[in-house]
């Protein structure tokens, strides 16, 4: 085997290049040794596909010496040791059988007992390419089910010759290795997990982030890789997953910036998780801050009962056990967005990132796997949607509950004009008897959802509105209480800080503030079931259940 003698003016040509020492030495392999490592091949292998083996073999091995920072003063030198080295290694594997039986090399089946054989070892085959990422398993079918050569092979990728060759080659390492292994699944592959993706924020196009994680697969990738990075060969082993269907879901994830590529091939994602039931904190609030919270808020609106009545406040006409629904949830938003806005870090709208998919939003998760769900009790105040808004011209503020039913699907998809509709009637612009006809199909989707009620007395308004004067007089008012209970939300926010921080991937810790004063919420659930407990509320029925604790303003 003859390599050139001297090298040292390709040396110093290299240095003027500005290139490093590794850069140099792998340009030199490439473009100067190795044809003479193949022709070493050639000359010592007895057919060609082993001469391409062991080819392979030695580039991986110089290719690791030099990226590994190993001194090498004579690369002719290092690349002689080392190709006769992996000679002789491969004359002594020899005498052991280690074939994987790709298509090409399936020998003729004599005997049942053969055959079987033969149909485990393809099923096992079909297994490891199946698990397989990316451009290895491209090459190991393009080269042995398409029958393309190294260099077809590499005009499809890009790629050059070589670079197939060594593809192939880690392949082959992997089929071997992998086909010899006792693959154990990971749970979700056999007990996946469930995923609910909420936002704080303005949705995007199609109500991203919510409608990118509808899939169980989407689901349970994003709870797989949550809190440490993962390469789609360890997904699919985790998922029980074939490749070529993951990195078609982990690319939309991606690009729908629910995860991220911390490094090359690991992804991670990207938005915080947090357990779906928590019961125990929600009843640890509830024992610290209730009746005292409750009794301060009761205080409140039984005070001014006589104003909240009145036409300017209630346009609807309830009960005031039927406003009691809508004044407990809105008077404590209220003050929560006070106390978040003052008090707690949070990213808010103007500077949270704008989506490629449009919108501004912040996601978080939450994992309904499973876990605590021993205290049937606390169900009842600790399960929530909201507060959800519509933010265009129609504004419209929902939240959703166990009384109502936690589920807000109706509510984003009721059409904004269907509200402004209901809006215009409520304030006397339209009258419901003399619409046109597309007034009259809106009207209609608002009479179907129950927004409004048909009565022998002609067209009820369900849902409470206030108009935007009584909004800010109510908003002055929550001011005197939030004075009185500000050191109540400061105690709820540090239980809730107390029990997620150690669940919070260090790099979404700047999304803290958010999803932690968004869990401060379960004072609106706590205080409906003290309400509830002591029989203040009305009682839900099928018309008024989903739009209980709805609100909508000018």
């Amino acid at each position: 085997m003859e390599f050139p003698a001297c090298l040292e003016e390709r040396r110093r040509e290299s240095e003027a290049n500005g290139l490093t020492e590794r850069e140099r030495l792998t340009q030199l392999l490439e473009t100067e040794l190795l044809p003479k490592i193949y022709g070493f091949c050639i000359l010592k292998m007895n057919t060609e596909e082993e001469a391409d083996d062991l080819s392979q073999e030695i580039c991986m091995e110089v290719l690791k010496a030099i990226q590994g920072g190993k001194s090498i003063e004579n690369l002719n030198a290092f690349v002689w040791s080392v190709s006769n080295h992996m000679f002789c290694n491969r004359l002594r594997r020899k005498r052991r059988d280690e074939t994987v039986y790709l298509p090409e090399t399936v020998p003729a089946r004599e005997s049942p007992e053969e055959e079987l054989l033969l149909r485990e070892q393809e099923q096992l085959l079909h297994r490891e390419l199946a698990l397989m990422a990316g451009d290895y398993r491209k090459t190991v079918v393009m080269h042995y089910y398409d029958h393309l050569s190294c260099e077809e092979i590499g005009a499809a990728l890009g790629k050059s010759t070589g670079t197939v060759k060594w593809w192939l080659h880690d392949a082959r390492k992997a089929i071997e290795k992998g086909m010899d292994t006792m693959r154990e699944f990971g749970e979700k592959s056999y007990h996946p997990g469930s995923l609910r993706v909420s936002c704080q924020g303005i949705p995007g196009y199609n109500h991203e982030p919510m409608s990118c994680a509808v899939r169980m697969s989407a689901q349970n990738i994003l709870l797989a890789a949550y809190k440490t990075p993962m390469t789609i060969d360890e997904l699919c082993v985790e998922l029980g997953i074939a490749a070529p269907y993951l990195e078609d879901e982990v690319d939309n994830l991606v690009r729908n910036e629910l995860m991220r590529e911390v490094s090359k091939g690991r992804y991670q994602t990207d938005f915080v998780i947090l357990p779906g039931s928590s019961s125990r904190l929600a009843e640890k609030i509830y024992k610290t801050l209730f009746p005292k919270y409750f009794d301060k808020l009761l205080s409140f609106l039984e005070a001014r009962k006589e104003i909240l009545s009145t036409g300017e406040f209630n346009t609807a006409g309830f009960t005031w056990d039927r406003l009691l629904w809508v004044y407990i949830c809105i008077v404590t938003e209220m003050m929560l967005c006070r106390y978040t806005c003052e008090k707690a870090i949070v990213v808010k709208l103007r500077d949270m990132p704008m989506r490629v998919m449009g919108g501004k939003w912040i996601a978080w998760g939450f994992d309904d796997s499973g876990g605590d769900r021993e205290n049937r009790q606390t169900e009842k105040y600790q399960a929530y949607d909201g507060p959800v808004h519509k933010m265009g011209k129609a504004i419209a503020t929902g939240f959703f509950h166990a009384w109502s039913g936690v589920d807000s699907r109706m509510f984003f998809d009721t059409p904004e004009e269907v509200f402004l509709l209901c809006k215009d009637i409520i304030m006397g612009r339209t009258d419901p008897r003399r619409l046109e006809e597309k007034q009259k199909y809106l009207f209609s989707i608002a009479l179907k959802r129950k927004l409004f009620l048909e009565t022998p007395r002609g067209f009820c308004q369900n849902y409470y509105f206030i108009g935007h004067d009584a909004h800010c007089r109510l908003e002055d008012m929550a001011v005197e209480l939030y004075r009185e209970v500000e050191v109540l939300f400061k105690k709820t926010f540090h239980l809730i800080r107390q029990e997620f921080a150690e669940l919070v991937p260090p790099h979404l810790r700047w999304q803290m503030g958010n999803f932690l004063s968004y869990k401060m919420r379960w004072l609106v659930t706590c205080s409906l079931y003290e309400a509830s407990n002591r029989g203040l509320l009305s009682e839900p029925d099928e018309n008024n259940r989903i739009w209980l604790s709805l609100y909508t303003s000018e």
